[in-house]
């Protein structure tokens, strides 16, 4: 029995039934138990751009709106990404957001004194 780097168990030659079907029931509950904490299944990737208060300008719909251009990441698209928002101070905010390509968007806020941190996964 061969233990891979996250702890699953892969039979091998001459491995047997006596040995393969606890090792299948022990990989099924690891599976349903793994919180993608790197210990017990691969983290998830991600990924976050700062979104900086001297980077806003007014936005064409006027009104004190203001927005900004965002470019993600490498490897990151807006249309498979999941993308969320935090204030400097880490409380969750819910921004408007305009897609302009496949890796760019608009951000849009009434306050452009503020800090916003988007991560991407």
């Amino acid at each position: 029995m061969l233990i891979l780097s996250k702890g699953y168990k892969l039979p091998q030659t001459p491995d047997t039934g006596d040995v393969v079907f606890p090792a299948l029931q022990f990989n099924i509950q690891r599976l349903n138990d793994h919180t993608h904490d790197g210990v017990n299944s691969q983290l998830l990737a991600s990924a976050n751009t700062p979104i900086l208060s001297g980077n806003w300008v007014a936005a064409p719909i006027g009104g004190g709106v203001f927005r900004q251009t965002v470019t993600m990441p490498a490897g990151y698209s807006y249309d498979q990404a999941s993308i969320w928002f935090k204030l400097s101070t880490g409380e969750f905010v819910y921004p408007s957001v305009e897609r302009i390509s496949a890796t760019q968007y608009w951000i849009y806020t009434n306050d452009n004194s503020l800090n916003y941190t988007a991560y991407y996964r």
